[in-house]
């Protein structure tokens, strides 16, 4: 059993899952569907743990079960189908190994929305309980910043010709995107994060335009 800190309740957590082995088991299913990926350096298991880490982060000031908003945000992008929310296939993934696993039996509903709910950014919020929340801002936390600059560096590199100002101009393209996003956020550390994610990028974008006078 597994036996973590609560920065916010300052108690010992006892787990019922071994998140190791749910981490395995969430990279392995990743590696096995065909999910379209137009750049190669985007892994969708390595945006698995930096969700993961923001559904800490955000916990550790928001609340709710850590557990139960760990085993989602390691399990919201393990399904993937053309024609059906990947969201559904990764609750319907999940389920079986949660069970087979004995995961506690009165977190399992919580953790299965908070899977099935994590990219619904139409859905009536009033009705989701604290931890899908969380993973939903985690999700949509990642890769907004430095990593949203570095993906629009790396990206250009792909395209027929590239200089500093198409650089720049792809920068500033996907920061008018995320900015208009701030309405998706579901709670009020995670929009304080998304919005200082947001400041990074507008400072680099200042200095770059300074720098190429």
């Amino acid at each position: 059993m597994t036996h973590v800190h609560d920065t916010k309740n300052s108690n010992s957590i006892h787990y019922s899952l071994d998140l190791e082995a749910l981490k395995q088991f969430a990279e392995k299913s990743i590696q096995e569907i065909e999910r379209p990926n137009r750049y190669p350096f985007r892994d969708r298991y390595l945006h698995t743990l930096r969700v993961l880490s923001w559904a800490r982060r955000i916990q550790a000031l928001e609340g709710g079960d850590l557990e139960t908003i760990e085993v989602a945000a390691i399990c919201h992008d393990i399904g993937w189908d053309e024609h059906i929310n990947h969201a559904i296939i990764s609750r319907q993934l999940a389920k079986p190994y949660l069970l087979a696993h004995h995961y506690d039996e009165t977190k399992l509903e919580k953790t299965l929305q908070a899977i099935e709910m994590h990219n619904n950014r139409s859905a009536d919020k009033a009705q989701f309980n604290i931890e899908s929340l969380i993973v939903m801002d985690a999700d949509i936390l990642d890769e907004v910043g430095a990593l949203s600059v570095t993906w629009d560096i790396i990206s250009a590199s792909y395209e027929p010709t590239v200089s500093y100002r198409s650089i720049l101009e792809k920068i500033k393209e996907y920061h008018g995107y995320i900015a208009n996003r701030r309405e998706y956020l579901q709670t009020e550390t995670g929009l304080r994060f998304y919005n200082e994610r947001i400041g990074v990028i507008e400072r680099f974008i200042a200095d770059y335009q300074y720098e190429l006078g």
